[in-house]
């Protein structure tokens, strides 16, 4: 908790504190190697856990909120610094996106692909091991896209948001359902 007796007014401190030009240094480098570290580990990790959002944003968002957290609360804190912080964010940022775009193999890299799941009411399971998901997860989100039955599905597609993309046949056979009460009946046919 903070102190009442932390609190001073010195312009000079507020906004620069006691530090030396070394501080300022690390923390350049710091963030540079904090911000490209977390940003490989959200790609890791896959499109499931950034949802929406992309990878660079979730990164954005969290760093930007640090620092300007930390700078409206803890008066310990001289203003250059969050300010540094957020300036190195926001100067990262943009160059990601400039690489992404001018770098074909950086961006292939860095951004996840679409991944078909679903052809002619068939799921393809080896393509789920491309984004490490299983097949119960690919019923539950075809479940919240309304579909009963996988028969019903032509195609559907694993987006870089994390979410499918469903394209149903206009006169489906229904069967196959992916209602959990029904999936036994599933595994029995294909073992068949």
């Amino acid at each position: 908790m903070v102190e009442a007796s932390e609190y001073y007014f010195d312009i000079l401190k507020i906004l620069f504190g006691d530090y030396s030009p070394y501080v300022y240094l690390e923390i350049i480098l710091r963030v540079i190697i904090i911000m490209t570290y977390t940003l490989l580990i959200i790609n890791w990790i896959g499109k499931r856990a950034v949802g929406e959002l992309g990878s660079e944003d979730i990164l954005l968002i969290i760093a930007m909120g640090s620092a300007v957290g930390d700078a409206m609360f803890y008066p310990s804190i001289p203003l250059s610094i969050p300010i540094l912080v957020i300036t190195l964010i926001a100067i990262y940022q943009k160059l990601f996106v400039y690489i992404s775009i001018k770098k074909e193999s950086f961006r292939q890299k860095m951004h996840p692909k679409v991944v078909k799941f679903i052809e002619n009411g068939k799921l393809l399971e080896d393509n789920l091991t491309k984004d490490k998901i299983d097949k119960n997860e690919v019923y539950m989100l075809l479940r919240q896209s309304g579909v009963k039955y996988l028969s019903e599905v032509e195609h559907a597609y694993f987006e870089k948001t994390g979410k499918l993309s469903v394209y149903k046949f206009d006169n489906p056979e229904l069967k196959d359902s992916i209602l959990p009460e029904d999936m036994k009946e599933i595994e029995l046919n294909k073992n068949q």
